[in-house]
């Protein structure tokens, strides 16, 4: 049995998963704003009504999801519930439960989730002696295209974190200059991004759903919601030029994303990429990223998968659970 939790800024879920990845048990409560005491009482609640409901012994690992990222010290960092930020959210928990507590940031939540639970068991699944036979893909690159974007690495079924923890942080590479623009006069009018991590032109700035917004605002001057830009692009909706605006941005959002994400396989050369978030909901992106990946990808056999999330907000929980069995 796995005992994950997930927390969020507006709930914290916990969840109990068999050695299957089968849901034994779930249960979500809202996360209190602004108080940190708060949260932990809450996470403690809910970890301890789970054991005891499932019969883990107090003692056992529990895996924490988080909205930001611990640091070499311990800390917290980058969590858009702020109260976490700079406390030792892993130190407190592990003592106020007398549990060892091992830690993810969410991203890295879901692209586990995903390779065991999600489209790995499609993609990894091979046939022994007759049997079907469940077995992770060889390299997993979970990216999350939401609010922020982020991503997450797992090999043969095992978290890739890193010395520096920052593995999967494809977001907060520079954006290519092929993908910043579809031509030399338009790289001209690209205009600096500043992005929350101190750096310009993250490639979260371009591909997130505020980047999207944002580079409709500057090509046209109006300011959209990202899914308003999605139902003028299917619909063709407005009057003269304005018809193909949405048309043209996002073309361009799909060339951006083509030539981040070909960087990645040049690099990892995944054996799946699960794509999560908001926007990895657009049907058009899997109809058209491979052929627009092919040309910068250094292969002329391209034929990674790259297929949306089946997991939903649940990755996020159920990734939590399989840290359990991560090495400390």
């Amino acid at each position: 049995m796995r005992l994950g939790v997930d927390l969020g800024g507006t709930k914290i879920e916990a969840v109990v998963i068999d050695g299957n990845g089968d849901e034994c048990w779930r249960q979500r409560v809202l996360t209190p704003q602004g108080n940190y005491d708060a949260t932990l009482g809450a996470i403690a609640q809910l970890v301890k009504e789970g054991k005891r409901i499932v019969g883990i012994g107090p003692s056992a690992v529990i895996g924490i999801g988080t909205p930001g990222a611990e640091t070499k010290d311990g800390s917290m960092k980058n969590c858009n519930s702020t109260a976490l930020n700079g406390r030792f959210l892993r130190k407190d928990l592990s003592q106020l439960l007398n549990c060892p507590v091992k830690i993810a940031n969410d991203a890295n939540c879901f692209a586990l989730a995903e390779a065991h639970r999600g489209r790995g068991r499609q993609v990894g699944v091979f046939k022994a002696e007759g049997e079907s036979t469940h077995q992770c893909p060889g390299v997993v690159f979970g990216v999350i295209l939401g609010t922020g974007v982020g991503g997450g690495i797992v090999v043969n079924g095992t978290l890739l974190t890193g010395p520096n923890t920052i593995a999967g942080e494809w977001g907060h590479n520079p954006m290519p200059l092929k993908g910043e623009a579809s031509g030399s006069a338009r790289v001209e009018r690209v205009e600096r991004r500043p992005c929350y991590c101190g750096r310009v032109n993250c490639v979260e700035t371009f591909l997130s759903g505020p980047g999207l917004a944002l580079s409709y605002q500057q090509r046209f001057g109006e300011t959209l919601r990202p899914e308003e830009i999605i139902t003028r692009m299917r619909n063709g909706e407005g009057e003269g030029e304005d018809k193909e605006n949405a048309g043209f941005i996002w073309r361009e959002y799909m060339q951006q994303l083509a030539v981040a994400l070909a960087q990645v396989v040049n690099i990892l050369d995944p054996s799946l990429i699960v794509l999560g978030g908001g926007l990895s909901m657009v049907s058009e992106i899997y109809q058209d990223i491979a052929p627009m990946m092919k040309p910068h990808v250094f292969t002329d056999e391209f034929d990674t998968p790259i297929l949306p999330a089946l997991l939903g907000d649940s990755a996020g929980v159920y990734g939590a659970a399989w840290l359990v069995d991560e090495i400390t």
